[in-house]
C-alpha cells in the first residue's frame, strides 16, 4: 500500500468527521471519558498506597512488630533483642484497648523518656515526664470529650482478665488523626508506661515490641533470629501491614474499574455505531471504490483510518482530563471524611494504559462492521439506497 493511498485515506477519514462532527465529537467523549477516569483513578490510587506506606512507617517508627496477647513480655528481653546484629533500636510498649469516659480508644503506654518515638506532633501541653496518671490525647478527642489541657478523664481498661479503671490527667493535645488511625477506625492516646504498669499490676512486662532495623535488606534475616529465640511471639513485618491495607484498597480498587469498565463498554458501543452509520451513508462510495479497482484492504485502511483518529484524539484527550480530574477525585476523598493528605504525581504507566486502550478498544470494536464492509461485492453496494 503505498503512501499517496495512506494521504488518501487519512483526507477521507478527517472529511467524513468533518461532515459529521457532532457525531464524531460525542464518540471522542466517550472514548476521552472512559480514559479520563481510568486515568483518574489509577493516579489517586498510586496516591493513596504512596501515602498509605508513609503513614504505617511514620505510626510505627519500626521495621518489625512482635507482639503477644497478654501483658506478659519482660522488658528484659528489648535489650536482648538490641543485641541482635543489624537491630538499630527497639522500645517495648503495653498497646491495649481502652475506654475514656465510654469513648473507645487504643491506648499505647511507652517509657516516658522514648514518647517521641512516634514522632508525636504536640499543639498544646507537652509529653508526660516519669511519674504521674497522665495522658496524650488528639484534638478530635479532645473536642468530642470536651477537655483541655490539666483535665482530668476517666480511662477504664477491659483487656481479657485486666479490668481497670483510674483517673488520668490530659498532659497535651496532639494533631488530628493520622490517615491510618481513620483507616483502622480508631483513636490513639499515649501515656507513661510506668504507670501503666502499675496499674495493671504488671510491673516490668509489656506485650509490643516495636524494632528498628539498620539495613533494610536484613528485615526477615532479623525476624528469623527473633523467632529463634522466642517461637512463641508473633512478629509482624511492616511490609504485612501494608499489604494487609492494600488488600482492602485494591478491592476498593476493583469496584471503581468496574465504573472504568462500564465507561469503556460504552466509548466501544459509540465507536461501532459511529463506523456502522459511516459505513451506511457511504456504501455506495465503497461501490464505487471497488468497482474501479479497490481492494479489500484499502476499504479496511479507509475506515481504520477514522477509527484510529478518534482514539488518538480521545486517548490524548483523557490523559490531560483524566489528570486534571484526579485534582477532583481526591476532594471526594476527602469530603467523604477521610482527611489525609493525597499526593498526586504523574503516574506514566496510567497514562500508557489509558492511551493504549483508548486505541485498542476504538480498534477492536470498529473491526466486525468494517470486516462486514469489505466483503462486500460492488453490484451489491452499489443497488443499496
Amino acid at each position: 500500500m503505498n503512501r499517496v493511498f495512506l494521504k488518501f485515506s487519512l483526507k477521507m477519514a478527517l472529511r467524513s468527521m468533518s461532515i459529521h462532527k457532532v457525531r464524531s465529537f460525542l464518540t471522542i467523549l466517550a472514548i476521552a471519558w472512559s480514559v479520563a477516569t481510568l486515568v483518574a483513578l489509577r493516579t489517586v490510587g498510586v496516591g493513596i498506597r504512596s501515602r498509605v506506606e508513609e503513614e504505617v512507617g511514620r505510626f510505627l517508627q519500626s521495621d518489625i512488630l512482635i507482639m503477644e496477647r497478654s501483658v506478659s513480655i519482660p522488658e528484659q528481653v528489648v535489650k536482648d533483642i538490641k543485641e541482635i546484629p543489624y537491630v538499630e533500636d527497639a522500645i517495648g510498649v503495653i498497646f491495649v484497648p481502652a475506654k475514656i469516659q465510654g469513648r473507645g480508644v487504643d491506648l499505647v503506654a511507652v517509657p516516658a523518656n522514648r514518647m517521641d518515638f512516634f514522632l508525636v506532633n504536640i499543639l498544646s501541653g507537652k509529653l508526660p515526664v516519669e511519674g504521674g496518671y497522665k495522658l496524650v490525647i488528639d484534638t478530635d478527642l479532645a473536642y468530642s470529650l470536651g477537655v483541655l489541657n490539666g483535665s482530668y478523664v476517666k480511662m477504664s481498661i477491659d483487656y481479657g482478665t485486666l479490668h481497670m479503671e483510674h483517673t488520668f490527667e490530659i498532659a497535651g493535645i496532639s494533631e488530628g488523626k493520622t490517615f491510618l488511625s481513620r483507616f483502622l477506625g480508631t483513636t490513639f492516646v499515649l501515656a507513661p508506661l510506668k504507670p501503666v504498669q502499675e496499674m495493671l499490676d504488671k510491673e516490668g512486662l509489656i506485650n509490643y515490641i516495636f524494632v528498628k532495623v539498620s539495613d533494610k535488606n536484613q528485615i526477615d534475616y532479623v525476624a528469623r533470629v527473633i523467632k529463634k529465640v522466642y517461637p512463641g511471639a508473633t512478629i509482624i513485618k511492616e511490609k504485612d501491614i501494608v499489604v494487609v491495607i492494600t488488600r482492602v484498597l485494591n478491592i476498593v480498587d476493583g469496584m471503581l474499574m468496574a465504573v472504568t469498565a462500564i465507561g469503556l463498554l460504552v466509548a466501544a458501543v459509540g465507536v461501532m455505531n459511529t463506523i456502522m452509520m459511516s459505513i451506511r451513508e457511504r456504501i455506495r462510495e465503497i461501490g464505487i471504490l471497488k468497482t474501479i479497482g479497490a481492494k479489500d484492504e484499502h476499504i479496511f485502511t479507509i475506515f481504520i483510518m477514522e477509527v484510529i483518529i478518534m482514539g488518538l484524539i480521545g486517548g490524548i484527550l483523557g490523559m490531560i482530563l483524566g489528570y486534571i480530574g484526579s485534582f477532583f477525585v481526591k476532594e471526594l476523598v476527602i469530603s467523604l471524611g477521610l482527611t489525609f493528605d493525597i499526593p498526586i504525581t504523574p503516574v506514566p504507566e496510567a497514562f500508557i494504559l489509558g492511551f493504549t486502550i483508548a486505541l485498542t478498544i476504538s480498534i477492536l470494536s470498529a473491526l466486525y462492521p468494517i470486516y462486514r464492509v469489505v466483503k462486500i461485492r460492488p453490484m451489491e453496494a452499489l443497488r443499496i439506497e
